[in-house]
C-alpha cells in the first residue's frame, strides 16, 4: 500500500523551512579547508571550571530530573545577577531551560494565536520570523535606528509581542536606551509584552549597552550561557520578567523540554563567576580589524556588539554567498534570512586571527 507521508504533516510545517546558516554549515563541510566565516559561536574553548564543574556534578550523581523551573541554586545565583534598583529579581521570577530557543519556542506556545502581531526589528534574528511565521502571525518590522515616527506607523491592533536582540544578531547594533523606551510605551499602550534577547550582554565592546529592565521593568529578558562561555551545544539559558509569563512558560516547559540538563543548570552557577573579559577583548580586536578593513568599501552599521559585521554588497545576497564558496571557499551567511532586504550578508569574526585575516581578504576580492 502507498503511504502518502505528507499527510502526517501539519499544513504550518509549510511555513518553515531548513535555516540558510545551517546549509552554510553542510556546505562548509563538502569544501576543503574552507575559510568558514559563518559559524555564530565563539572559536575559544569553553572555561576549564566549566567543564571541571560539570563532571562534578556527574561523579557527584546530579544527573536526575531537576525542578521544571530549574534548581535553586542557579536560581538564587541568577537573581543576584540580574536584580538592579530599577527591577529587582527574586529565585521565583526565573525560569532556567534548554538554551534561548527554547525559551522563544515556549514563549510563542504561550503568547500567539494566529492572526496576532508581533513587531521585530530589521535585522532581526531569524528565528523570531520563523517562529511568527509558523504560528501564523502578523508581523511588521522597523529598521534597527528607528524613531518616534517609525514606531507611530505601526499598526497596534493585535500586537502581542515586540521583541528585539542587542547587541543584533546579525548586525552587532545595539539599541539606545531612548530607542528601548519608545518600545516600551508602544508595549503600555497596546497590552503588548516586549521581549529582549540579551544573550550578547558582555560583548559590548563600546560600553553601550542598556539591558531592557533598566529601562522597562515590565520587560521579558532572555539571556543564556552559550555565546558568553562557549556553551552552546550544552544548552541553558534562563528568563526574567512579568511574573504570569514566567508562569505560563514555566507550566508548558513541564510538557515540553522538562528541565534543563542537570548537570550542566550546576555548572551554571559557577560559570556566571569566571572573568571573560579576556575572551571579549580578542573579538574587540577583530571587530576593530573588520571595521578598518571594510571601511571605504562597503557601508554596514556600527558592529557595537555581539560578533557580526552586516556589510551592505552589490546584488543578491544569495548569488554572492554561492560566488564566494565556489571562487574563495569561503563561507558566509545571506542577510536575507535576517531581513526583508536581500542586498547584505553576515560576517562572523568569532574566529582566529589568521581566518579572519584570509576571509575579509578573500570578502574584498569578491567586491
Amino acid at each position: 500500500m502507498k503511504i502518502h507521508k505528507n499527510l502526517y504533516l501539519s499544513e504550518r510545517m509549510s511555513r518553515i523551512d531548513t535555516s540558510q546558516i545551517r546549509r552554510a554549515f553542510d556546505l562548509a563541510s563538502r569544501l576543503e579547508k574552507p575559510i568558514n566565516l559563518s559559524i555564530g559561536q565563539p572559536h575559544y574553548r569553553m572555561p576549564d571550571e566549566i567543564a571541571s564543574a560539570i563532571e562534578k556534578a556527574v561523579r557527584d550523581g546530579k544527573t536526575s530530573y531537576t525542578p521544571t523551573q530549574g534548581i535553586l541554586p542557579l536560581r538564587e545565583k541568577i537573581s543576584q545577577v540580574e536584580s538592579i534598583p530599577e527591577r529587582p529579581v527574586s529565585p521565583e521570577g526565573v525560569l532556567i531551560s534548554s538554551g534561548v530557543s527554547s525559551l522563544l519556542q515556549l514563549l510563542f506556545l504561550c503568547t500567539i494565536d494566529p492572526g496576532d502581531g508581533i513587531l521585530l526589528i530589521d535585522p532581526y534574528f531569524l528565528m523570531y520570523k520563523s517562529l511568527g511565521d509558523f504560528f501564523n502571525a502578523s508581523i511588521e518590522t522597523v529598521p534597527e535606528n528607528f524613531t518616534e515616527d517609525d514606531i507611530a506607523k505601526i499598526s497596534t491592533s493585535k500586537l502581542k509581542l515586540i521583541i528585539y536582540a542587542s547587541p543584533s544578531n546579525p548586525s552587532g547594533t545595539i539599541l539606545s536606551g531612548h530607542q528601548i523606551k519608545l518600545l516600551g510605551k508602544l508595549a503600555d499602550s497596546t497590552g503588548a509584552l516586549l521581549v529582549a534577547d540579551e544573550i550578547y550582554e558582555l560583548f559590548d565592546y563600546d560600553n553601550t549597552f542598556t539591558t531592557a529592565a533598566g529601562v522597562y521593568p515590565d520587560a521579558l529578558i532572555l539571556k543564556g550561557f552559550s555565546k558568553t562561555y562557549n556553551m552552546t551545544g550544552l544548552r541553558l539559558s534562563y528568563a526574567t520578567g512579568p511574573s504570569e509569563i514566567i508562569k505560563a512558560m514555566t507550566i508548558l516547559q513541564q510538557y515540553t523540554i522538562v528541565c534543563a540538563p542537570a548537570p550542566i543548570q550546576w555548572a551554571g552557577i559557577t560559570a556566571l563567576d569566571i572573568d571573560m573579559s579576556s575572551y571579549i577583548d580578542q573579538y574587540r580586536n577583530n571587530r576593530d580589524y573588520c571595521v578598518n578593513k571594510l571601511k571605504g568599501f562597503v557601508k554596514f552599521p556600527n558592529p557595537s556588539g555581539a560578533f557580526y559585521i552586516y556589510p551592505e554588497i552589490q546584488g543578491n545576497d544569495t548569488e554572492f554567498v554561492e560566488r564566494a564558496a565556489g571562487e574563495k571557499k569561503l563561507i558566509i551567511v545571506p542577510g536575507s534570512i535576517f531581513s526583508h532586504k536581500t542586498n547584505h550578508i553576515r560576517i562572523s569574526f568569532a574566529t582566529t586571527e589568521d581566518n579572519l585575516t584570509r576571509g575579509i581578504e578573500a570578502f574584498l576580492s569578491l567586491l
